[in-house]
């Protein structure tokens, strides 16, 4: 540490450094400050204490080795939860019909309610209110009403004083 370090680690914000010194990545001048620190500062010493702690725990374990058969087995329990996508459970009916894991009675049933909606829908439409031709006729009569509204509206603008005369 130089004359600008000789200040505590925690309290200036450079805690890495202790962090190192713990790792052991500290060259050996640094080590030998942070070693004379650590005899005068106690909240340094007891935060350094902790982290050795946990340094020597982490090189105390061994992992248990692995199965030779690991991989095929978490790509197996990967694929075991996977979710079809939309498009393969719409599609599933669909893909068994072909392959003859279904009988011809869903899509028996499928189709006649199919035909007999669209013979519903084109004997009367629900959401027709009038016949096209009256549509027709009454586009006519508003074009002619909003005419004659403008017509109107011209009428009473030309019967205005001029606006000299209103300022007054």
């Amino acid at each position: 540490m130089n004359a600008k370090n000789n200040q505590c680690p925690m309290q200036n914000g450079n805690a890495e450094i202790l962090l190192s010194y713990c790792a052991r990545s500290l060259e050996a001048e640094q080590v030998a400050q942070i070693e004379q620190h650590l005899t005068a500062c106690a909240e340094c010493r007891a935060w350094a204490a902790e982290q050795q702690t946990v340094w020597a725990a982490m090189d105390a374990w061994e992992a248990e080795p692995v199965s030779a058969d690991f991989d095929a087995a978490l790509f197996a329990r990967i694929a075991s939860t996977e979710q079809p996508s939309v498009w393969q459970r719409w599609t599933e009916p669909v893909r068994q019909f072909l392959q003859g894991g279904l009988g011809w009675r869903p899509v028996l049933s499928a189709g006649a309610l199919a035909l007999t909606l669209v013979v519903a829908l084109s004997i009367e439409n629900p959401f027709r209110t009038e016949p096209v031709g009256q549509t027709v006729k009454l586009e006519a009569q508003e074009i002619e009403q909003a005419e004659r509204a403008l017509e109107d509206l011209e009428m009473l603008r030309q019967l205005e004083p001029p606006e000299e005369e209103t300022s007054l």
